[in-house]
């Protein structure tokens, strides 16, 4: 069978019905098509399901070799995961330790990995998770991380078995905050740390994570969305009104069309003219009021009014966004 070369996409490898090729170009790319691979993947592998809703390997086995064999199996078992085949990805376990029958009845003992690989481990760890039996999984990943406590895959698996089990909130962000502190680099992980944050109303704790996502993605206008509207939701004074100021101003430069910055922009303004307000009120400064940026604010504002409106010309939206802005340019 040809292997797939740089010119051939995925579509041209299905019409095709090049099995084999089909699971490697999605390896190559690292792409999440857990249909695709389940299709083809029972096709490569001569999988198919009896009368009686078993499943069982077919007549006409492959010929793969055992290394292409084992990453296929993998990758099909992952994906069964995907769709909620635990039974075709509880015999995919079966096949790699050699205990799965053909329809002769007979056993391939062909064993391809062993039982206390970490591969082997990992993907059981997965099935476990996914029928229920999460103490049986986190004894898995817990061994896991005594063979090697950098394991980061067991580590966050830890994470989402607690995240998945109601009332388990507190626990699951400690495991996740020991992870952290192991593995600062994970843009990923401190995301999702963000995102748990949020979800306890810990605006400066998620703050603080989105500031270490935006060290590994400096240039994504999301996150500096993200982060804006955080800081802008913290309140705090000037100090946060400002910073969530500067990250949406930041966001609509990475990224014109960012709708939702333009409109945290606009916010952030005012809640800054806001803020000055009470402050010149409280201290009876007008002189200091306008030091703290006060003109730049009123500008952003009738900047971002000015883009929202050419942006929902000639739409049923304009006389609401119009009017919305009608209320910021009372700040003005």
């Amino acid at each position: 069978m040809a292997t797939a070369g740089p010119e051939e996409d995925l579509s041209t490898l299905i019409s095709r019905q090049d099995h084999l090729n089909i699971l490697r170009y999605i390896r190559a790319q690292n792409l999440r098509e857990p249909t695709t691979v389940v299709k083809h993947g029972k096709l490569l592998l001569g999988i198919q399901n009896n009368d009686g809703g078993m499943i069982s390997a077919s007549k006409r086995r492959s010929n793969l070799g055992d290394a292409e064999r084992l990453a296929a199996l993998e990758q099909l078992c992952i994906a069964s995961l995907d769709v909620g085949n635990i039974s075709l990805a509880e015999y995919c376990l079966d096949d790699m330790q050699g205990q799965s029958s053909g329809n002769s009845g007979t056993i391939n003992n062909n064993s391809l990995v062993s039982k206390e690989s970490t591969r082997f481990r990992k993907l059981l760890g997965m099935c476990l998770e996914a029928s229920g039996d999460y103490d049986g999984a986190t004894a898995i990943y817990d061994k896991l991380l005594a063979d090697n406590p950098s394991n980061s895959y067991a580590a966050k698996r830890k994470y989402c078995i607690l995240a998945a089990q109601h009332g388990k909130e507190i626990e699951s962000m400690k495991v996740l905050n020991e992870y952290l502190s192991t593995h600062p680099g994970d843009i990923a992980a401190w995301h999702t740390m963000a995102e748990v944050c949020l979800s306890v109303s810990d605006f400066m704790g998620a703050a603080y994570c989105y500031e270490e996502v935006i060290l590994g993605c400096p240039l994504d206008s999301n996150m500096h969305t993200k982060l804006g509207e955080v800081y802008c939701s913290a309140g705090g004074g000037l100090s946060n009104c400002k910073l969530a100021r500067k990250h949406l101003a930041q966001a609509v430069q990475l990224d014109p069309n960012n709708l939702r910055a333009w409109y945290g922009l606009i916010a952030a303004s005012e809640s800054y003219l806001e803020e000055v307000d009470k402050m010149s009120s409280s201290k009876g400064s007008k002189k200091e009021a306008e030091e703290e940026g006060v003109e730049v604010a009123k500008e952003l504002i009738k900047f971002g009014g000015e883009k929202l409106i050419q942006v929902y010309k000639g739409t049923d939206m304009l006389k609401i966004v119009e009017r919305l802005l009608q209320e910021s340019s009372e700040l003005l």
